[in-house]
Order: structure tokens, then sequence, then C-alpha cells
């Protein structure tokens, strides 16, 4: 039986300093029928000649240089030119683990009732060279609701780690909305994927990794808010009317929240009693470590 193919796009804009990590968790794939658009979204950096020097002996690939347009266009641009059976989109600096496609189109394989699966993901901070997971929620098999009113609060999961399959989208349909120009666009877009009502499938393996490159917790948070609110104002108008007033509501209390909880946690780490405590109890740390070896 013929295998499914996989169509990835990678969505590149001044990345030249980790790009190639990217496109080598591709080639690492155990999964090998698979082609990986790449569309630079106008990079104005070395990109176009670190990607062209990586891929010119693998015909797998193929690469699109774009003027600068947005992530949402430069997937959209990566999507019509997909001829794969499943769609995985991937950032420029994102990375995958090697078994990630085959273990999902197994998933796929086992789960002929299902359109979209969903595996687990580890978190790289570059700044600091260290690795971390974070437990989230399980996603359900329709998790409209999960993503209205639990997304950043218990449900999260990078675009990278969901592999989709092409139904999910009619004919000369784009899977990304392109009026829309602030940050939060991923959770716009998995919010209307999920009104589409496909079956989703949780994987509960950690078979990608999502990259950081900023550490400031209490300036992410800002904008994180701040986006959460624009978002939901420009999604409530498409969602059952049923959601409309109380998914505005809740996001703003939500977004206003989490931005004061931040600023609490910044000024206690900043304040001399916090220092003053963690030098008076570190020796007490190091005692305990000691003991416990």
């Amino acid at each position: 039986m013929k295998q499914p193919s996989v169509s990835i796009i990678v969505t590149c804009y001044n990345q030249a300093h980790c790009i190639t990590n990217t496109l080598k968790s591709v080639v690492a794939q155990t999964y090998t029928n698979l082609e990986c658009i790449i569309v630079d979204d106008g990079s104005m950096d070395t990109s176009a000649a670190v990607i062209k020097e990586f891929i010119k002996d693998d015909t797998r690939f193929t690469y699109l240089f774009q003027e600068n347009q947005g992530v949402s266009v430069a997937r959209n641009t990566g999507f019509k030119l997909a001829s794969g059976d499943f769609i995985n989109f991937l950032d420029g600096d994102d990375t995958f683990l090697p078994n990630k496609l085959n273990e999902q189109i197994q998933v796929f394989e086992q789960n002929p009732d299902i359109a979209i699966c969903i595996c687990d993901h580890n978190h790289y901070y570059e700044k600091e060279n260290k690795y971390a997971y974070y437990q989230f929620e399980t996603l359900a098999k329709e998790p409209l609701e999960q993503l209205l009113y639990g997304w950043q609060n218990g449900l999260a999961f990078p675009l990278h780690a969901v592999l989709y399959n092409r139904r999910v989208w009619g004919v000369n349909e784009v899977p990304f909305v392109e009026d829309y120009f602030g940050r939060s666009e991923d959770w716009i877009f998995n919010i209307k994927v999920a009104l589409k009502q496909f079956s989703y499938f949780y994987l509960n393996k950690v078979l990608c990794t999502y990259h950081h490159d900023d550490n400031n917790y209490t300036s992410n948070i800002l904008k994180s808010a701040s986006s959460a609110i624009s978002a939901a104002f420009f999604i409530q108008k498409q969602l059952p009317k049923k959601y409309q007033s109380d998914f505005l509501d809740h996001t703003i209390q939500k977004s206003m929240k989490r931005y004061s909880e931040s600023c609490r946690v910044s000024y206690l780490h900043n304040s001399g009693n916090w220092r003053l405590g963690n030098f008076l109890t570190r020796p007490f740390f190091w005692f305990k470590k000691l003991l416990t070896k």
C-alpha cells in the first residue's frame, strides 16, 4: 500500500542563524515520503544563501522568496503549492524530533475518523541553553471550548506539533486569515479549524521542540495579553452566538489577570525581602542537596 505523502511548510524571516537546525530536523525524519516547501518572507539577512546551500542536493525541498507580507500570507503561499495528503506547518526556528511524522501517520492509519493529530512538545530556551517540559491539559476530541476558554491557561501547543489531513480545507480555501495583523494569529487559526468540527487526536508523546529566544516573562505576558484581546475582538463574530459575548468577556478578564499577576511576581522578585530570603535559605538547600546525594 502506498504511503501517504506529507507536505511540510516552513516559513522563514531573517532566520539564517537557526534555519539550518530546522531543516536538519526535517531531513532527519524517519518518515521519508515528504516534501518541504520553504517560503522566505522577505528576509534581509543571509537566509536565502543558507537555505539554498542546504537544499541543493535534496529534490524534496522547494525554496520560494516573496516580499515581506507576514507569516500568515507566507504559510498560505506554501499551502497553495503543497501536494501532500497531510500538512505540517513549521516555523523557521522550531524543530521536529526524528520520529514525529512516522508516529502521527500511524495514528491516522489506526484512527481513520480523525483529521487532526497533535503531539506533545518540549521547550528550549536559547539564551539559557536549557530544555524544559510543561504539563498541559489533554486536548479533547472536539476541543472548541478548550481553545476558546483555556488557551494559554492550561492548554497550549505550537503549530508544528500538529499534523493535518488535507481534507480539513476545501478546494481554493487557504488556512490562515490574511486580514488580521496582530499577534495571536495562531490562536485565531486554531479556533477557525476547531469550528469545522473535525475530530482531533492527542498523541501523548513529545515529538517536537518549541524554541524561545526571549526570556523576559513580564514583557511576553504584556504582549500576549494585549494580543489575545485584539484577537478575541477579531474572531468573536465568527463564533456561534452562544459563545460570542461570554468569550470576549472571559478573554479580557483572563488577559488582565495574567498581566496583573506577572507584575506582582516581577515586583516580588526584585524586592529586597525576596533577595534577602534567597540569601538566607541558600545554605539550607545546599546542605539538603549534599544529604540526598
